[in-house]
């Protein structure tokens, strides 16, 4: 190509690239518009992603304390509970140490025998009982004076009075 038909051809080639570069300036805005945009539904979704987790992370913290707060009442009323029974039991063995002591005067012992026989009859059959005191059996009944029988039945004679041990 010579310089005459070089010249000729510059302003073609001059529009050809004034027209290019609008092209691509135009494609660049876009693009830049584009970029925007999907940059700014990025952002929207990662804080919607993060909302989200932070009412999940509320709601398993909710969850976790709930459940923690209902082993703690499950523990304390286990441990209510033990107390409670060593209450129950320490009276139990007091009152049944207290019998027995009782009991093993001879004087007593004739007492519980004569109450035997005059619940059921003089031809009641008694005999010791084991820990202590007596029993007796006549026509199928059963009189139960032993030391264990005779302190259960003083301790739950305490009824209301020892339930209020344990009363809020």
């Amino acid at each position: 190509m010579t310089v005459q038909q070089q010249d000729a051809l510059a302003p073609v080639r001059a529009a050809l690239l004034a027209r290019a570069r609008a092209q691509a300036g135009r494609e660049l805005a876009a693009a830049h518009l584009d970029g925007d945009a999907l940059l700014a539904t990025a952002r929207a979704e990662a804080r919607s992603i993060l909302d989200l987790a932070a009412e999940e992370g509320r709601a398993d913290a909710a969850s976790s304390i709930a459940a923690e707060h209902e082993k703690a009442r499950r523990t304390a009323r286990a441990l209510e509970q033990a107390a409670q029974r060593e209450i129950y039991d320490d009276l139990r063995h007091r009152v049944t140490t207290a019998v027995a002591r009782a009991f093993a005067d001879p004087v007593r012992r004739d007492r519980l025998v004569a109450m035997i026989r005059t619940e059921l009859g003089a031809g009641a059959t008694v005999r010791d009982a084991p820990g202590g005191g007596v029993t007796g059996e006549a026509a199928g009944r059963v009189v139960d004076l032993g030391v264990e029988a005779v302190a259960g039945r003083a301790v739950d004679a305490l009824g209301d009075g020892v339930r209020a041990l344990w009363a809020p």
